[in-house]
């Protein structure tokens, strides 16, 4: 929505200032021409009245085109959403569905039925934290923004990924802002977690150079033509499908801090690794 209320605003600058443009040449034409007959004058504001109705014409035919395509790019997009969803929660209540049907057909003994518990008790928290997911998903900037903040000094705070298989090396030690720590958790341990997934046994490098934090890995890295759509909900690169996940916490980790101000880029190499930047330098 807010991108369409930018299209809509960048739209109506190009309409008021070209009319004002046509304007502006009949007002000078007519003072810097006094003598101009009558006819002439009615000429000349009957051109600028087609002018500026041409003008707007073709501004809004291009509006009309740009925002039925963003629609469109919004409808499929939410459709492919609803569609991933459904799939991601379908795959869990049919092994619950399952498991119960397995465990009715004859009389089984205690640890038979404490095992298959454990199974739908584990299927009943993955729907549980997909819905988590879902519900922070549809959450609005302001809502995000809302939540309580705290002052993050960043070095400090990453000491808390320390492990063997990561290597931290800050180079500033004071960079701070607000932000509430638990969002900011959530959104570094998916995209940390993503690094060590895939990097089997390798080294994870984590950079803080000023305000920029680097993650980089040794792992599968990322097909070159699936590169902008990773942080699609639901979308999974298709080297990844031996690995368990649902394709939805590197969007939360962007929602989350895109909304406090920071920038994310990604850039990846199939088979050599992949890096994310995150600038914090703009968060408020």
């Amino acid at each position: 929505m807010e991108s369409g209320r930018k299209t809509a605003r960048r739209y109506a600058w190009v309409t008021v200032g070209a009319v004002s443009a046509v304007s502006l040449l009949f007002y000078l034409a007519v003072v810097l021409f006094p003598g101009l007959g009558p006819l002439y004058r009615i000429g000349l504001l009957v051109a600028s009245l087609a002018a500026n109705g041409l003008l707007v014409y073709v501004v809004a035919r291009r509006y009309a085109n740009e925002m039925t395509a963003w629609i469109e790019s919004a409808y499929q997009s939410e459709k492919s959403f609803i569609s991933n969803a459904s799939h991601e929660l379908n795959n869990p209540l049919t092994a619950i569905q399952g498991e119960c049907e397995i465990s009715l057909m004859k009389e089984r003994s205690p640890s038979q039925y404490q095992a298959s518990l454990h199974r739908i008790a584990s299927e009943a928290q993955r729907i549980i934290q997909l819905m988590k997911h879902l519900m922070f998903l549809s959450k609005g900037e302001d809502e995000i923004l809302r939540t309580a903040s705290e002052t993050v000094i960043l070095a400090e705070f990453m000491m808390q990924y320390m492990e063997k298989r990561i290597q931290f090396a800050p180079d500033n030690f004071a960079f701070m802002f607000d932000m509430n720590p638990h969002l900011l958790k959530m959104a570094l341990d998916n995209i940390i977690g993503n690094a060590l997934k895939y990097s089997a046994d390798r080294m994870v490098d984590i950079r803080l150079r000023g305000s920029v934090l680097e993650i980089r890995d040794q792992g599968i890295g990322i097909p070159a033509e699936e590169l902008g759509r990773v942080f699609q909900p639901f979308y999974r690169a298709t080297n990844t499908r031996g690995f368990a996940g649902n394709g939805i916490g590197l969007s939360l980790s962007l929602r989350i801090l895109r909304a406090y101000g920071a920038e994310v880029a990604i850039s990846s190499a199939l088979n050599e690794g992949t890096k994310v930047r995150i600038d914090f330098q703009h968060v408020r």
